[in-house]
């Protein structure tokens, strides 16, 4: 690689805006922004035909007038607490907004109104009247009427099939249905409570009686609705009062019943509370007195068991259990005086446990009818209560149910009609300028977007990086194309003369590196064989070797597919040798796109008779207008298989290998026009026999995987192309694709 080459190389990378190798995603937005810049004008050309023609297409259209009605909900907060027309009672929110922009919505508001107006019999609303709309919505849905018409063949059943009933009630859905399509509920503001109704008719009139219509006939519902709300609480009120009262009765017998029951008197009570609190004094009175009295008759027993008989007499005597005893009783006299003290105290101890039972007795029997008592008044507390909770309960139903009862009078719908919708003078549709313009942008947009998929998608060979990348080749030239003048045909009826632009390039390629015309007589290389024994020998070092100055130098032109210019660089190239003073000699080896059949005299006999003698063959080489060129057609007929199956069989013989071996000797340069890799099997081989096969492709053209099929082909062949030529170039167009070497 020359240093030359790696600087424009380097400038094809990062020049121009392009991306470097490494960046593939970069360069992909660079070719799609190069795609854009190309086909820009295009599309805005596309896009103002397009709203040229959308401006035309509304003088076709239905013209249609809209008129606009609002409504209020009523905000003010109510400040009579007695009587309040707000049955609902919701408070004014961003829930309650959007449910009043639904129910303005509802279909059921759309129903009446087409009742109140009897729109079925209208033809514009009831679909006798079809009509034409540019509009984006009536369109779908025009082409989704369409597609299910054709997938499901159309309404099966007849019109004249129906009953009068069904045909009315579908004409009455229909009028709903293209009347919802023709009114707009929006709210005005994201907060507010204002709401506007539109609605669009070819009538002015119609358009402004309809919105008016439905802006009444949602206060109507509204007020309607708070009417069902007042009379739903008024059947559940007076409901509620009877049953009420029903309860009320039963408190006050069950009241009177239970009073009848009462177990005692308040004055028996006070007398059985007060029995009760004496015999609990009593008791502890007693209770006292016989715990003293045990604790005694305790501490005597020890005494008398420790046997201190005196003691016990002094204790008694304090304790009064016995009387002092006097001086003259002898202590046998105490002991039996004290032994009878004890006695009379155990027995009086037991006549106080008597009493003490007794006592206990009396008090849980006054304890019980207490109880009694207080379960009888706590039933009758709560019977009381609860008829005071259900009479409360019951005043206040009645009073509601008063207050209501003339209520639904006076109910207001609790929404207002701030502006009625007016007669309008100028049309809403259709819209010419704003369907133009938008007509323009959605062209613009998706030929944009096309642009981007296609570039996205496209897979053809354009650009130097392109080219070498799918090769593995230097580029070495580009051959442009000159429409005004076909090469192929120019060469031959203007004296072998091509366009000078041609020339240009085709100097270029002669001068290149890779071609090595330039150096062969100033080679001191060896000499090499011809070209049987060259391929006989050594097949892999052709690349290295080339014949001496009195030898030949054989190339090979080789394509990917037909139609890649081929046939046309090589009479360029042959053109160009011949005028560097190089004899030159074309061989016709297409067998599929042959150009030269016109020329060729070759028959099956004389394709015989080569095998032998291929020096026969020089009878069938053909001059040209340019001297020093010639050309040897080898195809015949397109249509004689039997000729082209001998051309294909002779073209992989070793008859051939002697014909260029016998031909060399008469020519510099010889060139093989070679059939496409990929539609002829010989076209490798024939790039064997050449010393430089010259890879040629269409530039704009070729795609990149039968590039890669043909590189294929020629690595399976043992050939690597010496030069890389891009061919049949649009000078114009190429500088739109961010080359800086090919533009």
């Amino acid at each position: 690689m020359t240093d030359q080459y790696r600087k424009v190389l380097d400038a094809e990378l990062s020049g121009l805006g392009l991306s470097p190798a490494g960046d593939p995603e970069l360069r992909i937005i660079s070719n799609i922004a190069w795609a854009v810049r190309r086909s820009f004008l295009k599309i805005l050309l596309v896009a103002f035909i397009c709203a040229v023609a959308a401006y035309i297409l509304t003088y076709a259209s239905d013209t249609k007038y809209t008129s606009s009605a609002k409504v209020m909900i009523e905000t003010r907060i109510q400040t009579e607490t007695q009587f309040t027309p707000q049955v609902s009672g919701l408070p004014l929110s961003l829930t309650s907004l959007e449910s009043e922009l639904e129910l303005l919505r509802s279909a059921d508001l759309v129903e009446s109104v087409v009742d109140r107006l009897q729109l079925q019999e209208d033809p514009e609303f009831s679909a006798g009247d079809a009509g034409f709309s540019l509009s984006p919505i009536a369109l779908a849905r025009g082409l989704k009427d369409g597609i299910v018409n054709a997938i499901s063949g159309g309404d099966s059943t007849a019109i004249g099939d129906l009953e009068p009933d069904e045909l009315l009630e579908m004409q009455r859905a229909a009028t709903v249905e293209k009347l919802l399509d023709s009114r707009e509920i929006e709210q005005i503001g994201e907060i507010s409570a204002v709401y506007r109704i539109s609605v669009t008719s070819k009538s002015p009139k119609k358009a402004a009686n309809i919105a008016n219509s439905l802006a009444t006939e949602y206060l109507t519902v509204l007020t309607r609705m708070k009417r069902d709300d007042l009379s739903q609480s008024q059947q559940w009120l007076a409901t509620r009062i009877g049953q009420i009262r029903e309860d009320l009765n039963t408190l006050s017998s069950e009241l009177e019943a239970h009073s009848i029951d009462t177990p005692f008197s308040p004055e028996e009570y006070a007398t059985i509370k007060a029995q009760r609190i004496k015999s609990e004094k009593r008791a502890q009175l007693v209770s006292a007195e016989s715990q003293k009295l045990r604790e005694q008759l305790n501490a005597l027993q020890l005494l008398i068991d420790e046997g201190k008989i005196p003691d016990a007499v002094v204790y008694a005597s304090e304790v009064r259990i016995m009387q002092f005893p006097d001086a003259e009783e002898t202590p046998e006299d105490q002991a039996a005086a004290l032994k009878t003290a004890i006695g009379s105290s155990e027995l009086k101890l037991e006549v106080l446990r008597n009493q003490k039972a007794e006592l206990d007795e009396s008090i849980e029997t006054f304890k019980e009818q207490q109880i009694r008592q207080v379960q009888h008044d706590s039933i009758t507390k709560r019977i009381e209560n609860e008829a005071l909770v259900v009479e409360a309960i019951y005043r206040d139903f009645v009073a509601q149910l008063g207050r209501r009862a003339e209520q639904g009078d006076y109910l207001d719908a609790g929404a207002h009609i701030i502006e009625k919708a007016r007669v309008s003078v100028d049309p809403s549709a259709p819209k010419r300028s704003s369907t133009a313009v938008a007509t323009m942008f959605a062209a613009i947009f998706i030929g944009l977007g096309f642009t981007v998929v296609h570039e996205l998608l496209q897979k053809r060979l354009r650009t130097t990086f392109e080219l070498e990348s799918a090769t593995g080749v230097k580029l070495s030239a580009i051959i442009p194309e000159i429409r005004e003048e076909p090469t192929f045909e120019t060469f031959f009826m203007d004296k072998g003369k091509f366009d000078p632009t041609l020339m240009h390039y085709g100097r270029k390629l002669l001068a290149s590196s890779a071609i090595g015309l330039r150096t062969m007589r100033n080679d001191d290389e060896s000499t090499s064989p011809p070209a049987a024994d060259f391929f006989a020998k050594n097949l892999e070092n052709k690349h290295g070797k080339r014949f001496s100055e009195e030898g030949c130098m054989i190339f090979s032109g080789a394509s990917a597919l037909p139609d890649e210019g081929n046939t046309s660089s090589l009479l360029l190239i042959g053109s160009v040798c011949a005028q560097a003073g190089y004899r030159t000699l074309i061989i016709d080896c297409d067998t599929v796109t042959s150009s030269y059949r016109d020329l060729s005299q070759v028959t099956v006999e004389s394709l015989k008779l080569a095998t032998n003698q291929p020096l026969s063959f020089e009878d069938n080489i053909v001059g040209t207008p340019q001297d020093g060129l010639d050309i040897l057609p080898l195809i015949g007929v397109k249509n004689n298989t039997a000729q082209n199956e001998a051309v294909e069989d002779f073209l992989c013989s070793p008859a051939f290998l002697n014909l260029l071996h016998s031909l060399s000797a008469s020519y510099n340069t010889i060139l093989l026009d070679t059939p496409p890799l990929l539609s002829a099997v010989e076209s490798g081989y024939l790039s064997q026999l050449s010393h430089r096969t010259i890879l040629i492709t269409r530039w704009n053209h070729t795609s990149r995987k039968s590039v890669l099929q043909a590189m294929r082909e020629l690595e399976n062949a043992g050939v690597r192309p010496s030069a890389l030529v891009a061919t049949r170039v649009d000078l114009k167009r190429v500088k739109l694709y961010g080359d800086p070497i090919l533009g």
